[in-house]
Protein backbone atom coordinates (compact mmCIF):
# COMPACT_ATOMS: atom_id res chain seq x y z
CA UNK A 1 0.00 0.00 0.00
CA UNK A 2 3.02 2.26 -0.13
CA UNK A 3 4.60 2.44 3.64
CA UNK A 4 8.13 1.85 3.97
CA UNK A 5 8.31 2.37 7.81
CA UNK A 6 6.12 2.73 10.55
CA UNK A 7 5.92 3.82 14.13
CA UNK A 8 5.23 1.03 16.63
CA UNK A 9 5.59 3.64 19.96
CA UNK A 10 2.39 4.18 20.84
CA UNK A 11 0.10 4.03 24.17
CA UNK A 12 -1.41 0.99 23.09
CA UNK A 13 2.05 -0.93 22.24
CA UNK A 14 2.00 -2.67 25.15
CA UNK A 15 -1.99 -4.09 25.23
CA UNK A 16 -0.51 -7.94 24.84
CA UNK A 17 2.58 -7.31 26.63
CA UNK A 18 6.15 -8.08 25.74
CA UNK A 19 5.16 -11.15 23.56
CA UNK A 20 2.70 -9.12 21.23
CA UNK A 21 4.89 -5.86 21.08
CA UNK A 22 8.01 -9.05 19.67
CA UNK A 23 5.09 -10.52 17.70
CA UNK A 24 4.65 -7.20 15.80
CA UNK A 25 8.21 -6.66 15.39
CA UNK A 26 8.59 -10.42 14.12
CA UNK A 27 5.67 -9.65 11.67
CA UNK A 28 7.07 -6.43 10.64
CA UNK A 29 10.61 -8.23 9.74
CA UNK A 30 8.76 -10.73 7.80
CA UNK A 31 7.27 -7.81 5.58
CA UNK A 32 10.49 -6.34 5.44
CA UNK A 33 8.94 -2.63 6.85
CA UNK A 34 11.13 -1.09 9.01
CA UNK A 35 9.93 0.12 11.76
CA UNK A 36 10.97 2.37 14.67
CA UNK A 37 9.37 2.82 18.74
CA UNK A 38 9.92 -0.24 19.93
CA UNK A 39 12.33 -3.66 20.80
CA UNK A 40 12.18 -6.89 20.50
CA UNK A 41 13.14 -8.48 24.26
CA UNK A 42 15.86 -10.94 22.15
CA UNK A 43 17.23 -7.64 20.69
CA UNK A 44 17.81 -5.08 23.68
CA UNK A 45 20.43 -3.31 22.19
CA UNK A 46 19.29 -2.29 19.02
CA UNK A 47 18.53 0.83 18.10
CA UNK A 48 15.41 2.68 18.74
CA UNK A 49 15.77 4.48 15.18
CA UNK A 50 15.40 3.24 11.49
CA UNK A 51 16.44 4.04 8.41
CA UNK A 52 14.91 4.40 4.33
CA UNK A 53 16.32 6.01 1.24
CA UNK A 54 14.55 6.70 -1.82
CA UNK A 55 15.45 9.47 -4.56
CA UNK A 56 19.17 10.15 -2.62
CA UNK A 57 18.13 10.61 0.40
CA UNK A 58 18.59 8.69 3.20
CA UNK A 59 15.98 9.95 6.28
CA UNK A 60 16.60 8.86 9.77
CA UNK A 61 13.33 7.94 11.45
CA UNK A 62 12.63 8.09 15.61
CA UNK A 63 9.25 7.31 17.21
CA UNK A 64 8.46 7.64 20.84
CA UNK A 65 5.36 7.61 22.70
CA UNK A 66 4.00 9.32 26.04
CA UNK A 67 2.90 6.07 27.75
CA UNK A 68 1.77 2.73 27.25
CA UNK A 69 -1.43 3.68 29.14
CA UNK A 70 -0.25 1.92 32.37
CA UNK A 71 0.65 -1.44 30.96
CA UNK A 72 3.38 -2.65 32.34
CA UNK A 73 6.69 -2.47 29.67
CA UNK A 74 8.90 -4.94 32.22
CA UNK A 75 11.82 -5.13 29.27
CA UNK A 76 11.59 -1.90 28.63
CA UNK A 77 10.77 -2.27 25.05
CA UNK A 78 9.06 0.80 24.12
CA UNK A 79 10.60 4.32 23.92
CA UNK A 80 9.18 6.71 25.97
CA UNK A 81 8.87 10.49 24.68
CA UNK A 82 9.49 12.14 28.43
CA UNK A 83 10.93 9.56 30.74
CA UNK A 84 13.30 8.79 28.06
CA UNK A 85 14.02 12.73 26.40
CA UNK A 86 17.69 12.44 26.87
CA UNK A 87 18.03 9.95 25.09
CA UNK A 88 15.83 10.79 22.57
CA UNK A 89 17.68 13.89 21.94
CA UNK A 90 21.66 12.33 21.96
CA UNK A 91 20.15 9.55 19.52
CA UNK A 92 18.61 12.72 17.09
CA UNK A 93 22.28 14.40 17.57
CA UNK A 94 24.00 11.11 16.81
CA UNK A 95 21.90 10.61 13.59
CA UNK A 96 21.73 14.33 12.47
CA UNK A 97 25.82 13.89 12.79
CA UNK A 98 26.19 10.65 10.88
CA UNK A 99 27.48 10.36 7.29
CA UNK A 100 25.07 8.86 4.63
CA UNK A 101 21.73 10.48 6.80
CA UNK A 102 20.37 13.37 5.07
CA UNK A 103 17.37 14.10 7.89
CA UNK A 104 16.09 12.97 11.02
CA UNK A 105 12.36 12.54 11.38
CA UNK A 106 11.34 11.90 14.77
CA UNK A 107 7.37 11.24 15.14
CA UNK A 108 6.18 10.99 18.87
CA UNK A 109 2.92 9.83 20.18
CA UNK A 110 1.80 12.34 22.57
CA UNK A 111 -0.34 15.52 23.07
CA UNK A 112 -3.93 15.50 25.34
CA UNK A 113 -6.62 13.82 23.53
CA UNK A 114 -9.32 15.56 21.74
CA UNK A 115 -7.57 18.84 22.19
CA UNK A 116 -6.76 21.48 19.29
CA UNK A 117 -4.37 23.19 21.32
CA UNK A 118 -0.51 21.55 21.56
CA UNK A 119 0.47 21.19 25.50
CA UNK A 120 3.27 23.88 26.03
CA UNK A 121 5.86 21.11 27.11
CA UNK A 122 5.30 19.63 23.67
CA UNK A 123 6.38 22.45 22.01
CA UNK A 124 9.36 23.04 23.85
CA UNK A 125 10.02 19.25 23.64
CA UNK A 126 10.20 19.81 20.00
CA UNK A 127 12.36 23.07 20.18
CA UNK A 128 14.68 20.59 22.05
CA UNK A 129 14.47 17.92 19.44
CA UNK A 130 14.71 20.55 16.61
CA UNK A 131 17.87 21.40 18.31
CA UNK A 132 18.99 18.57 18.48
CA UNK A 133 19.01 18.14 14.99
CA UNK A 134 15.89 17.30 13.95
CA UNK A 135 14.39 17.54 10.62
CA UNK A 136 10.83 17.40 11.29
CA UNK A 137 8.56 16.11 13.81
CA UNK A 138 5.11 14.77 12.78
CA UNK A 139 3.05 14.28 15.89
CA UNK A 140 0.07 11.59 16.80
CA UNK A 141 -2.66 10.66 19.20
CA UNK A 142 -4.96 13.28 20.10
CA UNK A 143 -7.16 12.27 17.78
CA UNK A 144 -7.97 15.90 16.51
CA UNK A 145 -5.83 18.05 13.94
CA UNK A 146 -3.59 20.51 16.19
CA UNK A 147 -1.04 22.99 14.20
CA UNK A 148 2.04 23.35 12.63
CA UNK A 149 4.78 25.39 12.07
CA UNK A 150 8.13 26.13 11.18
CA UNK A 151 11.07 26.46 13.78
CA UNK A 152 14.46 27.84 13.14
CA UNK A 153 17.34 25.73 14.73
CA UNK A 154 20.46 28.45 16.35
CA UNK A 155 22.52 26.96 13.35
CA UNK A 156 19.91 28.58 10.94
CA UNK A 157 18.33 25.39 9.95
CA UNK A 158 14.63 25.41 9.69
CA UNK A 159 12.69 22.19 10.99
CA UNK A 160 8.59 21.49 10.27
CA UNK A 161 6.85 20.58 13.65
CA UNK A 162 3.45 19.11 13.10
CA UNK A 163 1.51 18.52 16.63
CA UNK A 164 -1.01 16.16 15.63
CA UNK A 165 -2.16 14.92 12.10
CA UNK A 166 -5.70 14.30 13.81
CA UNK A 167 -7.24 10.37 12.86
CA UNK A 168 -6.12 8.46 9.46
CA UNK A 169 -8.80 5.80 9.64
CA UNK A 170 -11.11 5.84 12.80
CA UNK A 171 -14.27 5.26 13.89
CA UNK A 172 -15.02 7.96 16.16
CA UNK A 173 -18.11 10.13 15.72
CA UNK A 174 -17.61 13.50 16.18
CA UNK A 175 -16.35 15.64 13.02
CA UNK A 176 -13.21 17.01 14.55
CA UNK A 177 -12.47 13.37 14.67
CA UNK A 178 -13.43 12.11 11.63
CA UNK A 179 -10.26 14.86 10.48
CA UNK A 180 -6.49 14.03 9.47
CA UNK A 181 -3.98 15.42 7.43
CA UNK A 182 -1.28 13.66 4.98
CA UNK A 183 1.91 15.44 5.77
CA UNK A 184 3.72 15.73 2.16
CA UNK A 185 7.44 17.07 3.12
CA UNK A 186 10.01 17.76 0.33
CA UNK A 187 13.27 17.49 1.29
CA UNK A 188 16.23 18.65 -1.09
CA UNK A 189 19.94 18.52 -1.01
CA UNK A 190 21.29 21.95 0.42
CA UNK A 191 24.78 23.07 -0.23
CA UNK A 192 26.16 21.14 2.82
CA UNK A 193 24.87 17.48 1.27
CA UNK A 194 22.69 17.17 3.84
CA UNK A 195 18.61 17.39 2.99
CA UNK A 196 16.57 20.46 3.48
CA UNK A 197 13.19 21.66 3.79
CA UNK A 198 12.05 22.61 0.36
Amino acid sequence: SGFTVVSTANNHAADRGPLGIDRTIENLDAAGLAYTGTRHRDRPDMAWSTTTSAKGITVAWLACSYSTNGMPDPQAQVLNCYRQKAEIAAEVARLAAADGIDAVIVTPHWGQENSAIPLASDRQWAKDMVAAGATAIIGTHPHVLQPWERLTAADGREALVVYSTGNFISNQPRPEQRSGVVVLLELVKGATGRAMLS
